[in-house]
């Protein structure tokens, strides 16, 4: 259902970033972290379960349905997110857009993860959020919009092979403290591999509040058309985050 949702695992790809074994230490690395990273009350990394409870629902967006995806134990689902080995994204060079479409992930130790399926009138669609050290969810948007600028086409193996086709920016959105938005058209073959490939179009927003980063998607069956994302949801979405997450 969800093509994004092919990376699994726990932690992220190493080289470069933050490591897993020491991402509990994110209050440290908050209250250390120079001063253009972000260092607010309601923007410190959040945990596991402060992500958990950020996650926007009724309360915030009358009419909103969202559904948990993955149990954890099936590769993907809370708590999961993993980075595409660069060498699994062919070139190199587009693996920051690959490991976003892929899960949300980056190649940076994440301290959380949520991956949710929203309903609302405008349609449906899926997001992840993604919490990180301070300075690293700074650099996650740095290497996503440097591999925006270059990367128009790329293909991954992995787990079936899939290029990824006319990779375009549709402007940046006008939420949190950054954002980049794009898309692009997702050819996968068939899993017998006699049948023709398959073809969706996807839109991406990634948008970073504070320590977390959030990636909303959206297709359609249909190659010619765009599903958008809908508005409604990633601004409620956005404006939870801003506060820091439901306090119940």
């Amino acid at each position: 259902m969800v093509l994004g949702l092919g990376a699994v695992g726990c932690g992220a790809e190493k080289g470069g970033g933050s490591t897993a074994v020491d991402a509990p230490g994110a209050e440290i690395a908050a209250r250390t972290a120079p001063a253009t990273t972000p260092t607010g009350p309601a923007q410190r990394p959040l945990t596991q379960d402060q992500l958990e409870r950020a996650v926007v629902d009724k309360r915030d967006l009358p009419g909103l349905e969202v559904t948990r995806l993955g149990s954890g134990t099936d590769g993907f689902g809370d708590g999961t997110v993993s980075a595409l080995p660069a060498e699994a994204t062919r070139p190199a060079s587009c693996a920051p857009v690959g490991s976003a479409v892929s899960g949300g992930a980056s190649r940076y130790a994440p301290l959380g993860s949520v991956t949710r399926m929203a309903q609302t009138k405008s349609g449906t669609s899926t997001f992840q959020l993604v919490s990180y050290r301070a300075a690293d969810a700074v650099r996650v948007m740095d290497d996503l919009r440097s591999a925006l600028a270059t990367c128009t086409t790329y293909t991954v193996k992995w787990p079936t092979d899939t290029t990824f086709e006319d990779l375009r920016s549709a402007g940046d959105p006008h939420q949190g403290d950054e954002g980049v938005s794009f898309r692009l058209d997702v050819v996968a073959s068939s899993p017998g591999g006699d049948d023709d490939p398959v073809r969706t179009l996807q839109s991406f927003q990634v948008i970073r509040s504070g320590s977390t980063v959030a990636v909303f998607s959206a297709f359609d069956a249909d190659a010619h058309k765009v599903k958008q994302v809908p508005a409604a949801l990633v601004t409620a979405q956005m404006k939870v985050l801003g506060t820091g997450g439901h306090r119940s």
